[in-house]
Formats: C-alpha cells, structure tokens, sequence
C-alpha cells in the first residue's frame, strides 16, 4: 500500500468512520472503560525472552531440522566447482 492510497482510506474513515470505532466512542461516553489486563504488563525481560508470535522454536536442532549451514565449507566446494568447470 502506497502513502498515496493510505491517506485515501484516512480520508475515507474522516466521513466514514468504521463501525467497531463509533461504537466504542459511544460506549466510552456512557462511561464504558476497557478492563485492564490480569496479572499487569509484562517486564521488558519477559517481552524480550519470548518467542515471536506463530513462530515455533527449539534449541538444540530438535524437531529433525538439519545443522546450520557451514559457509566456508559451501565457499570451499563452489571454488572447487569453478575450478573444475574452468578447467574444463
């Protein structure tokens, strides 16, 4: 989406505003106020040490994944590849 067509939809929402937004202003004017989470915000310790939303992790290369790569091996056996093929 470009700057362009953004502000397109801001525009829009100005005369327009979605229906889920209305309904809240309305609630908050008859004193309506949003439950606070339990148990309080997380610590920046927490935050940091979670893992990314939807992303599965494992230490240790578990779940059968395969070793990292190793680059100087892989940088190694393309040198040879060219070798070979100038040779050729």
């Amino acid at each position: 989406m470009t700057l362009d067509e953004a502000g397109e939809i801001f525009a829009y929402w100005e005369q327009n505003p979605p229906a889920h937004l209305m309904l809240q202003t309305i609630a908050r004017m008859l004193g309506w106020a949003p439950g606070r989470a339990v148990g309080g915000l997380p610590s920046v310790e927490e935050i940091v040490a979670a893992a990314p939303p939807g992303l599965a992790m494992s230490r240790g290369g578990g779940l059968g994944m395969p070793a990292p790569l190793d680059l100087d091996a892989l940088r190694a056996l393309n040198r040879s590849r060219a070798d070979r093929a100038r040779d050729s």
